[in-house]
C-alpha cells in the first residue's frame, strides 16, 4: 500500500500479505499471532480474517490489528485478536469497535483482544475508560518466560540454574543425540501428544492435538517451523520440541516428552539444541510460552531453569455491544479457542 493512501484513523487493510508482515515486524510488540501465516493456519479451523490499521498522520501506521472472526445468527459476530492489537494501544477506542462493526456488517459483536506487552497502568486506564473489561475466563496465560539468545551456547549455559545444568549433563548419556526433524510426520507427532496427555493428566488442560491441526502448521509455516527430536534406540520419540519463527523471535509451539524421555532428561538436550539452532539462524530471543507455576509447576521450573526472564502481559480484554450476548460469546470463545 502506498503511504499517501493511508486514511487517518482506523481503516481496513487492503495491502499484500508481505506488506502486512513488514508492518507487524516494525513494532516492538511483534508476535507470530498477528502474522498472515497464523491467520492462514487458523482459517483451516473455520476462522475468517480481517485486518485493520490506524494512522494519525496518513503516512505512518501506529497501530495494527489482525482480527479472526466468526459470524453468528441474527447479524452477530465473535472476534478474537490473538497477540494484538499491536503498536499504540491508545488508538484502541470506541472508533475501533465502530469500524469493526461497519466492516463486518453486523448488529451485535463481541471482541476479545490479547495484548502481548508488559502491563502498563496507562494502558489499563485507557482500556477501562473506553469500556473494555478484563476477561474473566482467559484463553492464553498472562505471563511468559523469554530465553535470550544474545550470546553463544557456552555463555548462555552460565545463566541456567545448577539443577538444569546437571540434568542437561545427564541427558548426554542417552545413546542417540537429538536432531533436527525435517520430514515431520503429523500422525506420529499427534500420537506422541496423546501419550503425554494420558500420562500428565493436568486438570482442565487437554494436551492432545489433532493430526489435521498439526499438518496445517507443517504445511503453512514450512521453514519457519523448527523441530528438534530425540529418539530411543528403536526410533520411538523421547522428546520433541518446536518453535515458530518470525523476524527475530522464536515462539514455543510444540513441546512434549514421553514418560521414558522424562527419566533420561531428553527434554533438556532437545531444548538446548533447538535454542542453539535458533541462535545460529540469527534469532534474538526464544519466547517459551505461557507459564502456570501453580497448576503446572514442573513445566514452569523447566523453563525458568534455562535462565529465562519472566514477562507479565497486559493480557486479555473484552467488549460487547450487548451485555447478554457478550456473556454468552465470552464463554463460547474461551471453550472454542482453548
Amino acid at each position: 500500500m502506498i503511504p499517501e493512501l493511508f486514511s487517518r484513523g482506523w481503516s481496513e487493510w487492503t495491502g499484500t500479505n508481505l506488506e502486512w508482515n513488514q508492518i507487524i515486524e516494525s513494532f516492538s510488540d511483534e508476535n507470530i499471532y498477528q502474522t498472515t501465516k497464523w491467520a492462514l493456519h487458523k482459517s483451516t479451523s473455520g476462522w475468517n480474517v480481517v485486518r485493520f490499521i490506524h494512522s494519525n498522520d496518513g503516512i505512518k501506521v501506529d497501530t495494527a490489528a489482525q482480527c479472526l472472526y466468526r459470524y453468528g445468527p441474527l447479524k452477530t459476530a465473535v472476534i478474537w485478536i490473538p497477540g494484538g492489537p499491536i503498536g499504540d494501544i491508545k488508538s484502541v477506542d470506541t472508533n475501533f469497535v465502530t469500524q469493526l462493526k461497519m466492516s463486518l456488517s453486523v448488529t451485535f459483536l463481541y471482541i476479545r483482544i490479547s495484548i502481548m506487552r508488559s502491563i502498563s497502568l496507562d494502558t489499563t486506564t485507557h482500556l477501562a475508560r473506553n469500556c473494555w473489561q478484563k476477561s474473566q475466563s482467559t484463553i492464553s496465560t498472562k505471563s511468559s518466560l523469554i530465553h535470550l539468545l544474545d550470546m553463544d551456547q557456552s555463555s548462555r549455559l552460565i545463566r541456567c540454574s545448577s539443577n538444569w545444568k546437571r540434568n542437561l549433563k545427564r541427558s548426554s548419556k542417552n545413546p542417540l543425540s537429538p536432531y533436527i526433524w525435517k520430514d515431520v510426520d503429523a500422525t506420529s507427532l499427534s500420537a506422541a501428544y496423546s501419550e503425554m496427555d494420558s500420562f500428565k493428566k493436568i486438570e482442565g488442560v487437554v494436551l492432545a492435538r489433532p493430526v489435521n491441526e498439526l499438518q496445517s502448521v507443517i504445511d503453512i509455516f514450512k521453514e519457519d517451523l523448527i523441530l528438534v527430536r530425540s529418539d530411543d534406540i528403536n526410533g520411538n520419540p523421547l522428546a520433541i520440541r518446536g518453535v515458530l519463527c518470525f523476524h527475530k523471535t522464536a515462539w514455543d509451539f510444540i513441546a512434549l516428552t514421553t514418560p521414558l524421555g522424562r527419566k533420561c532428561y531428553a527434554s533438556h538436550a532437545v531444548f538446548w539444541m533447538l535454542a542453539d539452532e535458533c541462535y545460529q539462524r540469527g534469532i534474538l530471543q526464544y519466547d517459551l510460552g505461557g507459564i502456570d507455576p501453580i497448576n503446572n509447576r514442573g513445566v514452569y521450573d523447566f523453563k525458568k531453569g534455562t535462565g529465562a526472564l519472566q514477562v507479565d502481559y497486559q493480557g486479555e480484554w473484552e467488549i460487547s455491544s450487548h451485555r447478554l450476548f457478550g456473556i454468552l460469546a465470552s464463554r463460547l470463545i474461551s471453550r472454542r479457542v482453548a
